[in-house]
């Protein structure tokens, strides 16, 4: 061990000792939890291939929603002119 390990090893075992060693660990993986939920909420943890797909079928049924929302649209489109 490096002294700065050491060092910081120092700094903690009074919490240890006052709070308890199980709440520190505790706390401790309670923000490891919140930072692996954050990132897979922000998309970080996606595979690549799982995004792309999901990319192509979105383009795919929008241009089957627009072309039924021209079609839909058209008569009224007609009438307009």
């Amino acid at each position: 061990m490096d002294s700065n390990n050491v060092t910081n090893l120092e700094k903690l075992l009074p919490l240890a000792d006052k709070y308890g060693l199980a709440y520190i660990v505790s706390l401790v993986l309670v923000f490891i939890v919140f930072g692996f939920i954050r990132d897979i909420r922000r998309g970080k943890w996606v595979p690549r291939e799982l995004l792309d797909r999901a990319e192509e079928d979105r383009d795919r049924l929008q241009a089957i929603l627009d072309k039924e929302r021209s079609d839909f649209m058209a008569p009224t489109l007609q009438v307009l002119q």
